[in-house]
């Protein structure tokens, strides 16, 4: 997330166990609560697969998750958030019940590059109409696209697309 300004401290990735799949939700609701200054990207994948104790197989819902957390935050909280779910499932009836539990909805796999903007910037444009402009923080900083974008809170939808074509291409 560094080529889109956000650092590498502030980027957190989740979900390596059962532990942290179930404790997810948890996580999610503390962490934005710590952070009542902050904004939050949140990419999830449809089909959490985890095993119990027993070594059985049990896939959790990552749109559940998405949509009990959004739930569950105050309202001023929730504001700071999108939520994107990933997944291979992309009928018409999946998608609309991702959509109606999170922000939007990305098909599981590769993303072109120049495709990526036009995936990702309807959602947050749709979340956040209002980053036409950034603010650094404290202060108006306009549209300018610095080299270093590291001190804004918000990066704008190019910047997000950059980001998206990068996560895309680890998960791979």
């Amino acid at each position: 997330l560094d080529c889109v300004g956000i650092p590498h401290d502030r980027c957190t990735v989740v979900g390596d166990g059962r532990d942290e799949i179930m404790g997810f939700e948890d996580y999610v609701i503390s962490f934005i609560e710590r952070h009542p200054q902050d904004y939050f990207f949140l990419v999830v994948d449809e089909n959490l697969d985890v095993l119990d104790d027993s070594s059985n197989h049990e896939t959790v819902s990552g749109s559940i998750i998405v949509q009990n957390i959004r739930k569950r935050l105050p309202p001023d909280a929730e504001k700071r958030m999108v939520a994107i779910i990933r997944s291979a499932n992309d009928s018409s009836s999946d998608i609309a019940i991702y959509i109606s539990r999170a922000h939007g909805f990305i098909a599981k796999g590769p993303i072109k590059r120049d495709k990526v903007n036009e995936t990702i910037a309807p959602i947050w444009l749709n979340r956040f109409p209002s980053t036409e402009t950034i603010t650094e923080t404290g202060s108006e900083a306009g549209t300018e696209r610095g080299s270093n974008l590291s001190n804004y809170d918000v990066s704008l939808p190019y910047d997000v697309s950059r980001e998206m074509a990068t996560i895309n291409n680890a998960i791979e």
